[in-house]
C-alpha cells in the first residue's frame, strides 16, 4: 500500500495545493508569561513528608504531593509530527520525602485517544512511550558547580548524555537518565567535575549501585487535566484565551480520554545517593524538574520551559520534514525550578491553583516603551547591550577576537530569540574569517572550522563571529553564542583554550574577545557565495562577483536503475534570489512556486525515467538580489526506484519519508548503485565557450584559454564564466577541449 500511494501523482497534486512552507516560532506579545494552567509550587506546595512504596502503583501518591504542573497535548508533536508515536508528553511532578528516601512522581499524559482512533498514530504500542529516555534533573546545593548537561568527550561524536542535545543554564547538580520502558537500558545518575561536564565513569552512577528504583503505573492522578484542544501556533502556551480543557471532563471527536493512556512513574532516591540528608531538604529545600524527549533532543518538561521546548516546533528536523526540529535542538534550559522540602532562594511563580476560566495575563511594562532591548551574551565574550529599537530596525550583533596566535580550530553555536529577532546573515557571513562548515538551517545555528597548516589569524582582531537581525517584536531579547572549542598550535602540540565550552588559561596565549551591536547590517562585501545543499545530493559552493545577474544550481543524478517517481522541496533566501525558472529536465513534473522562498515538486512515470549517465534532476536559476552568502537547499522527500519485472514493476525507495536509505539488499536491487553531483554557475548572457567574449566560439577562444593556463593572460570574470565551457563549475584544460568541440560541431 505504501508505495501504491506514493505513485499516484494525483495525491501528490492535491498535497502540494494544502501544502504551506510555515516556519513559525514561539512568539507571543507576553512570551516570558506563560498560560495560568502551568503552575509551580501552586497553593504553597513544596512534597508532602510520606513514605512511598515503589511497586509500580499509585496509592501511596495524592495531589497535595504535586510541585508543579504543566499542560496536555502542549508538546511539538502538536503543531508538528502528531502521526508519530511515543509521545513524550509530561503534565505534573510529584514529591514527598521521608528520613532515607526522596520520592519522585512524574506524570505523563496522552490525550491524543479524544480524537483518534485506537493504534493510529501515537496511540500505538498502547499509546507508551517506548524505548525513549526520560530525565529527572535535581539541584540539591545550589553553590555547586552547575550541570551543563554535556559530557567531556564526545560519543557516538555528541557531547549530550545519553545523546541528548540540552544545555542547562537553570542549576542542576543531578541528572537521572532511564528508560520509559522500565526494566530496558542502563538507568543511570550522573554528576559533573569543576567544569560542569559529565562522563560514563566518574560521575556516572547506575540506578543499582546507587540504591535507586523506579517503577510505572498505566493511570493518571490528577483530578484535572489541563491541555490544549485545538491550537495552531505555538505561542498559544502563552495565552490564557487559548482553547484550554480539562481532559477530565472533555469530549472529543472519540469521545473521552481514558487514563490508561497516562504513565505515572515513581521513583525512590536515596538521601546517600544524593549526599544529603532529609533535614537539609526541609530545611533548605531542593530544585527539580523532569523532562520527556525523542530524538536527539528534550521535548517537553514541568516546570514548562515554554521557549525552549517550543521554539524550534513547527521546524523541520533534518531526517524528515514531517517532524519537528525539536527532536534534534539543543535547549536551553532557563526556567526556574520546582522547590521539595521549602522555598529555598529559587523564584518561585505564583499562579492560580485551578484555572476553570482562564483570565487573560496582564500584560508587563515596558520601561522604555514599545521597544526592544538586545542582549549579546557568550561564555568567552562579554556581555554587550542594545535598547531603544524599534519593530523593522535591523542590528549587528559581532563577537569580535583578538589572539597572540593563530587559531588552529574553534566549535561554536549561536541561539537567538526567534519571537522578537529574524536573523537575516546566512553561511560563511556568519564566520567571516574561520568560514569552514556552517549549519544555518534551525536556531541554534552551528558551526566549525579547523586547519592546522593554514591556521585563522585574528592577531589584529576581526569578528569571529556576525549576525545581523531584523527586529520583530518589542521587549528583551538574547542572543548567545556558545564557544564549544578554540585551539591553538604551539609547535605540535594541540591546546585549548576554550575546552567543552569552558574558557581555559594557555601559557604564552593572550585572547583579548570584545563584543558590540551595531545598527544596520553585516557588510558582506561585494560578492555572492551560493550553496547548494540537500540531504541526497553533494554539497558545492559558488562564489560570484558583482557583474552575475543570474545563477544556477543543478542537482545531477546518475542511477543504475530507473526512477519511478519523486517527491521533493527546494528552498532558498528571497532577500538574495529570487526564482526565475525551475525544472526537473527528463521529466514533466508538478510544481508549486507559489510560496516566496519555497518550490514544492513530484511527478510519478510507470514508464521509469532513465537517468543512466549523469544527468540533471533538479535545475533551479536564479536572479541575483544581494551579496554575502546564501544557501539553496533541495529537501528529497521521496525518491522511488522502479525495477520492471514480467507483468509487473518492483519498487524500492532510495529516499524515504526524508531519509536515504541502502536498498541493495532489498529483493531486485541487488548490486544497486548511484552517483550524484552538484553544480553552481553564473547564468548571464555570456555564450559557453566565448572566452573573448566577441559573441562566436572558435579556435582563438581554445587558444587565449590556453594562454590563460600558461599565465600569459588574465581574465576578466566574465570571461571565466565562458571558459566554464562545459558547465561543469570548473575552469581547466577540459574546457579547452570542449571548445574544440564546439568548434568542430561535435557539440552544440
Amino acid at each position: 500500500m505504501k508505495n501504491t500511494k506514493k505513485l499516484i501523482s494525483i495525491l501528490l497534486v492535491a498535497l502540494l495545493l494544502i501544502s504551506t512552507a510555515v516556519v513559525a516560532a514561539v512568539s507571543a506579545g507576553a512570551a516570558e508569561t506563560l498560560a495560568s494552567v502551568y503552575q509551580t509550587n501552586p497553593n504553597g506546595q513544596y512534597g508532602k513528608q510520606a513514605t512511598i512504596t515503589i511497586d509500580g502503583s499509585v496509592n501511596d501518591w495524592s495531589e497535595d504531593m504535586m510541585i508543579a504542573r504543566g499542560a496536555a497535548w502542549d508538546c511539538p508533536n502538536h503543531w508538528k509530527g502528531s502521526h508519530e508515536n511515543s509521545l513524550a508528553d509530561c503534565y505534573a511532578l510529584f514529591a514527598a520525602y521521608d528520613s532515607t528516601n526522596l520520592y519522585i512522581g512524574m506524570q505523563f499524559v496522552n490525550t491524543t485517544d479524544t480524537w483518534q482512533r485506537p493504534g493510529d498514530a501515537s496511540l500505538m504500542d498502547g499509546g507508551k512511550m517506548g524505548e525513549i529516555p526520560i530525565v529527572l534533573g535535581l539541584s540539591v546545593d545550589p553553590s555547586s558547580t552547575g550541570m551543563t548537561g554535556k559530557l567531556k568527550e564526545k560519543v557516538n561524536n555528541k557531547y549530550g548524555i545519553w545523546g541528548l542535545d540540552s544545555t542547562f543554564q537553570t542549576h542542576v547538580d543531578h541528572l537521572f537518565f532511564m528508560s520509559a520502558k522500565v526494566g530496558t537500558g542502563t538507568p543511570a545518575m550522573f554528576t559533573c567535575d569543576s567544569t560542569g561536564a559529565s562522563d560514563y565513569a566518574e560521575h556516572c552512577k547506575p540506578f543499582s549501585s546507587a540504591g535507586i528504583s523506579y517503577k510505572k503505573a498505566d493511570t493518571n492522578i490528577c483530578s484535572e487535566i489541563w491541555g490544549l484542544n485545538y491550537s495552531e501556533e505555538p505561542s498559544d502556551v502563552f495565552d490564557d484565551n487559548a482553547d484550554w480543557v480539562d481532559y477530565k471532563t472533555f469530549t472529543g471527536s472519540k469521545g473521552k480520554h481514558d487514563i490508561s493512556y497516562d504513565t505515572f512513574y515513581e521513583m525512590a532516591i536515596p538521601f546517600s545517593a544524593l549526599g544529603t540528608t532529609a533535614s537539609y531538604v526541609a530545611d533548605n529545600g531542593i530544585g527539580a524538574i523532569f523532562f520527556g524527549t525523542r530524538g536527539e533532543s528534550m521535548m517537553d518538561c514541568v516546570p514548562f520551559d515554554g521557549v525552549s521546548m517550543l521554539d524550534n516546533a513547527k521546524l523541520e528536523y533534518r531526517a524528515g520534514d514531517n517532524t519537528s526540529k525539536e527532536k534534534e535542538d539543543d535547549d536551553l534550559i532557563t526556567v526556574p525550578l520546582a522547590r521539595i522540602g521549602a522555598q529555598g532562594d529559587a523564584p518561585i511563580p505564583t499562579t492560580p491553583t485551578t484555572p476553570t476560566t482562564p483570565t487573560t495575563p496582564t500584560e508587563p511594562t515596558d520601561p522604555v516603551g514599545d521597544t526592544l532591548t538586545v542582549n549579546a551574551t557568550s561564555n568567552l565574550f562579554p556581555t554587550s547591550t542594545q535598547s531603544g529599537l524599534s519593530v523593522g530596525d535591523t542590528l549587528t550583533v559581532k563577537y569580535d577576537l583578538k589572539t597572540s596566535k593563530k587559531i588552529a580550530s574553534a566549535d561554536w553555536s549561536l541561539s537567538y530569540d526567534s519571537s522578537k529577532l529574524r536573523i537575516k546573515t546566512s553561511g560563511t557571513a556568519l564566520c567571516p574569517v574561520g568560514g569552514g562548515i556552517i549549519n544555518d538551517n534551525g536556531n541554534p545555528i552551528y558551526g566549525n572550522f579547523t586547519d592546522v597548516t593554514n591556521q585563522y589569524d585574528f592577531t589584529s582582531g576581526d569578528a569571529f563571529v556576525q549576525a545581523e537581525f531584523e527586529v520583530l517584536a518589542a521587549g528583551t531579547a538574547n542572543v548567545n553564542l556558545n564557544v564549544e572549542e578554540m585551539n591553538v598550535l604551539t609547535g605540535t602540540t594541540l591546546q585549548s583554550v576554550v575546552e567543552n565550552s569552558v574558557v581555559k588559561s594557555v601559557s604564552g596565549v593572550t585572547v583579548t574577545p570584545t563584543s558590540q551591536i551595531d545598527d544596520g547590517g553585516v557588510t558582506p562585501g561585494a560578492t555572492l557565495t551560493v550553496r547548494g545543499t540537500s540531504n541526497l545530493f553533494d554539497d558545492a559552493t559558488g562564489t560570484f562577483d558583482e557583474t552575475t545577474n543570474k545563477v544556477t544550481v543543478s542537482y545531477r543524478l546518475k542511477s543504475s536503475k530507473n526512477v519511478a517517481n519523486a517527491e521533493w522541496k527546494l528552498t532558498y533566501d528571497t532577500s538574495k534570489l529570487s526564482l526565475d525558472t525551475v525544472s526537473m529536465p527528463k521529466t514533466s513534473p508538478t510544481l508549486n512556486t507559489n510560496t516566496p522562498g519555497t518550490v514544492f515538486g513530484n511527478f510519478t512515470d510507470t514508464g521509469l525515467v532513465s537517468y543512466s549517465t549523469m544527468d540533471d534532476f533538479v535545475v533551479a536559476t536564479f536572479n541575483v538580489l544581494g551579496t554575502g552568502t546564501t544557501t539553496v537547499n533541495l529537501q528529497v522527500i521521496n525518491l522511488g526506484i522502479g525495477n520492471p519485472v514480467p507483468g509487473d514493476i518492483q519498487f524500492a525507495y532510495l529516499v524515504d519519508d526524508g531519509v536515504v536509505k541502502n536498498i541493495s539488499g532489498q529483493s531486485g536491487f541487488s548490486g544497486y548503485t548511484y552517483s550524484t553531483q552538484t553544480l553552481i554557475n553564473a547564468a548571464d548572457d555570456v555564450l559557453a565557450g566565448d572566452v573573448d567574449l566577441n559573441g562566436t566560439v572558435n579556435i582563438q577562444d581554445a587558444t587565449l584559454l590556453q594562454r590563460y593556463f600558461a599565465e600569459y593572460t588574465t581574465l576578466t570574470s566574465a570571461q571565466l564564466r565562458a571558459a566554464d565551457a562545459n558547465k561543469d563549475g570548473k575552469v581547466n584544460i577540459r574546457d579547452v577541449t570542449q571548445i574544440q568541440r564546439i568548434n568542430a560541431g561535435f557539440v552544440s
